[in-house]
C-alpha cells in the first residue's frame, strides 16, 4: 500500500509543526490540515506563522507557496 494522502485534524502546538515537517519531508504526500479554528488557520497562512521554535518556523515555510492550509472541520480546501 502506498500512501499519497494524510489528514490531519488540528493545527494547533502538535499538529501544525508536525505536518509542516512532514510536508518538508514528504513532498510526494498531500497532507491536509484541519481544524475548527479560522484564526489558526488564518495564521499559518500569514507571514508570522504560530510557531516560537526557530527550526521549526523553517520547516513551516519550507513548502508554503506549494500548499495552503485547510480551515474548518473535514475542509478539504487547503493543505499543509
Amino acid at each position: 500500500m502506498v500512501i499519497s494522502k494524510i489528514c490531519c485534524i488540528g493545527a494547533g502546538y502538535v499538529g501544525g509543526p508536525t505536518c509542516s515537517v512532514m510536508a518538508l519531508k514528504c513532498p510526494d504526500i498531500q497532507i491536509t490540515v484541519v481544524d475548527r479554528s479560522t484564526e489558526r488557520i488564518a495564521q499559518w497562512n500569514s507571514d508570522k506563522l504560530p510557531i516560537y521554535e526557530f527550526i521549526l518556523v523553517s520547516c513551516g515555510r519550507g513548502r508554503r507557496g506549494v500548499r495552503k492550509w485547510g480551515e474548518g472541520w473535514g475542509s478539504t480546501k487547503g493543505e499543509a
